[in-house]
């Protein structure tokens, strides 16, 4: 958490004040554990547009600047016209845009996540670490299959964890994926069909339409998007933390257990 829906749904909320004109930065006494490289010094910019890739909110700056956000697992922004005083705010972008005063923060309790201000070359770098997205057209049929042979080994859920392959794909994500599929989560790759796999491409599009069109999803005191609120997701949920199956509606289908450290949630029923 956050995964790919709720940083679209922060992203789409910030759009609308762009372009702001940064005139000061505030950092807390602790956001170096979050800020990671500055190849500038963040002092005063302008942030004229933002994209999402993955997990991670890029900030497109002036003079070919950028800042890249990873949110890890308690990181969000906040948009305000008004000083953000909200506790856990560790970076501050204070300055105007054409409705006058705006405030952008970074709040991140856990400290888990992480930013960087690059040059537009060393971003590009560190982009490379990151597989296709799984909102656009590269993540398809073919991608998958390809993945089915060099990685056959791989167990399905965990695997869908790794950004370097499913960029945007997290914990509640990839055991929903694999309930609207119809697959265990612990299936290898090499076990699955074809059919299986456009399954895949299938599921992974509806949670993302059913979690994006709700603001994304929030858990006990987790989440809040751009203004503070809390995403609607959970009730899209048909495994994930549930006692009743949302597919079959069976009750005492629903299995908890654990691969690769993570809590995964499947039903005995509906997933073959």
């Amino acid at each position: 958490m956050p995964e790919l829906p709720e940083v679209e749904t922060i992203k789409s909320q910030i759009t609308p004040s762009l372009p702001i004109k940064v005139k000061r930065v505030i950092f807390s006494d602790v956001s170096n554990s979050i800020v990671k490289e500055k190849d500038f010094a963040p002092k005063t910019f302008t942030i004229e547009k933002i994209e999402r890739q993955g997990k991670v909110l890029r900030f497109f700056l002036d003079k070919d600047k950028r800042i890249i956000s990873g949110l890890g697992m308690s990181g969000s922004w906040r948009i305000s016209h008004l000083p953000i005083n909200e506790k856990h705010t560790h970076v501050q972008f204070c300055g105007e845009n054409k409705d006058g005063d705006i405030f952008l923060g970074y709040i991140d309790p856990r400290r888990f996540g992480n930013m960087h201000f690059f040059n537009s070359e060393n971003e590009k770098k560190w982009l490379t670490r990151l597989g296709p997205d799984v909102s656009k057209p590269e993540f398809n049929l073919d991608y998958l299959l390809g993945l089915k042979k060099i990685r056959p080994q791989k167990i399905i859920k965990p695997f869908l964890l790794q950004q370097d392959f499913f960029a945007g794909v997290g914990n509640y994500m990839a055991s929903e994926i694999c309930a609207r599929a119809g697959i265990r989560p612990t299936r290898r790759m090499k076990t699955l069909t074809k059919k299986e796999l456009e399954r895949i491409i299938k599921a992974t599009r509806i949670v993302l339409d059913h979690t994006i069109n709700t603001g994304g999803t929030t858990f006990s005191g987790g989440y809040q998007d751009a203004h503070g609120n809390k995403g609607e997701g959970v009730k899209n949920l048909v495994v994930f933390h549930q006692e009743t199956c949302g597919l079959c509606g069976e009750s005492e289908t629903i299995k908890k257990i654990e691969l690769a450290g993570r809590g995964t949630y499947y039903c005995t029923q509906c997933q073959k």
